[in-house]
């Protein structure tokens, strides 16, 4: 025996990866909203189609309780267009039914509602208001448009008779990185995501839409017709339930 000992090794720890911290996916929520008099497939399937598209993590309809640009006297009760909007959405998982508008009718602007739910989601979340080109069109009208622009992104829902321009103009008038078209098959998920990096963007979609009228279907009632291929079982049988749309009047 020489008396020299070995050094023992040293011990090591098997070499393991720190867990990385992930982003957690900032959430989505779709906002539209409408007079809903009444709601029908129309509404349905497009919000269905934008939800799979913006890939949404909530969708919240907003009945509106005074729209500015109607007869206010010619509109059935905010309360009976909330309770068809839930019996139409019950199905659909991400959607929920808002009183923000029938609950503050002192304040029926658009960025106003919006900045309701600004304050409730917070500053990360991604907000998207919905609208119709034909809304488009006159959003420089609107009540402090300017606002709204900064304060959600903009899906603009376009048609074939309701076109909203050429996007040079649109570019000049609301910014060239602002105004996303994905309209002619662009409409995709990644498409969308790859865009919501900085800012707030008006999205330009051309998503298919039924073409379904409201003032048909209280039409339609008012002659005493089916509405069934129009609006979901429990709208039609909540329509007659009420007397809703009978002799062309509205119940208020």
């Amino acid at each position: 025996m020489t008396g020299r000992t070995q050094k023992p090794k040293p011990r090591t720890t098997p070499l393991t990866s720190a867990p990385v911290p992930t982003a957690t996916p900032r959430r989505r929520v779709g906002l539209l909203g409408g007079t809903f008099d009444p709601i029908h497939y129309g509404h349905l399937r497009l919000a269905e189609s934008l939800a799979a598209i913006f890939n949404f993590n909530e969708l919240l309809f907003i009945p509106t309780y005074s729209p500015p640009h109607k007869d206010f006297d010619r509109v059935t009760s905010a309360y009976h267009r909330y309770a068809m909007t839930v019996l139409a959405t019950l199905q659909m998982d991400i959607a929920r039914v808002s009183m923000v508008e029938i609950f503050a009718p002192e304040r029926p602007y658009t960025a106003d509602t919006v900045a309701t739910f600004r304050k409730s989601y917070g500053p990360d979340a991604h907000l998207f208001f919905m609208m119709g080109a034909d809304s488009f069109v006159s959003l420089p009208k609107w009540e402090r448009y300017e606002t709204l622009l900064d304060s959600c992104h903009l899906i603009v829902m376009t048609r074939p008779k309701y076109e909203v321009g050429d996007l040079a103009t649109l570019a000049e008038r609301y910014g060239t990185r602002r105004v996303i078209d994905l309209r002619g098959g662009r409409a995709s998920q990644q498409a969308v995501t790859s865009n919501l990096d900085a800012g707030m963007h008006v999205f330009l979609t051309d998503l298919f839409a039924l073409d379904v009228s409201a003032t048909d279907i209280r039409q339609a009632v008012s002659e005493g017709r089916s509405i069934a291929r129009f609006v979901p079982p429990l709208v039609e049988r909540y329509i007659h339930v009420y007397g809703l749309y009978s002799n062309g009047h509205h119940t208020r």
